[in-house]
């Protein structure tokens, strides 16, 4: 993917919301704002299932051996387009749902707050993941971001956020 691409595709990210809050009526603004946490969701979701099934389905494959380890080094290409894709789709949710919360922070309780960090802390390792080379920030960020203990924790949080909600 051209570089000169992500950032443009940020910046229109941030001026989106900006059109929804040129009307004075609240009800339109609101509803803009829970569009944004549900832009964040949806990109999450969409930017999480291919990739952890893809690396499910890999390491599955690895202990298979045999016809499925041929198929797995055809696989290796995909990889990097998956990845790609996973932090893109990943870093719009983020700036969605942090834009949201911002928008909301009036509303903010104890649920929403440990999302936020929660998202920030995968946000950040996933981040130094991928743009570092030191090996041991690579293998203390591939622990913290693969954990499945934050990941349920995640998940939860979205839910309980989500049916706490004000109506």
């Amino acid at each position: 993917m051209n570089t000169k691409i992500i950032p443009i595709i940020f910046l229109l990210l941030f001026l989106a919301p900006i059109p929804t809050f040129a009307d004075d009526d609240d009800d339109d603004s609101e509803d803009a704002i829970e569009n944004l946490g549900w832009v964040a969701l949806g990109a999450g979701v969409i930017a999480n299932l291919p990739f952890i099934v893809f690396n499910k389905w890999r390491r599955f494959a690895v202990r298979a051996g045999g016809q499925s380890l041929q198929m797995v080094q055809q696989a290796v290409q995909f990889y990097k387009p998956i990845l790609n894709f996973h932090i893109i789709l990943n870093s719009i949710g983020y700036f969605a749902g942090m834009t949201h919360g911002l928008l909301l922070v009036n509303n903010l309780d104890s649920i929403s707050l440990s999302l936020a960090i929660t998202m920030t802390v995968l946000m950040i390792s996933g981040i130094l993941l991928r743009y570092t080379s030191s090996r041991n920030t690579k293998v203390f960020n591939r622990l913290l971001h693969g954990q499945f203990g934050l990941v349920f924790l995640l998940v939860a949080l979205i839910i309980l956020h989500v049916l706490t909600g004000d109506d």
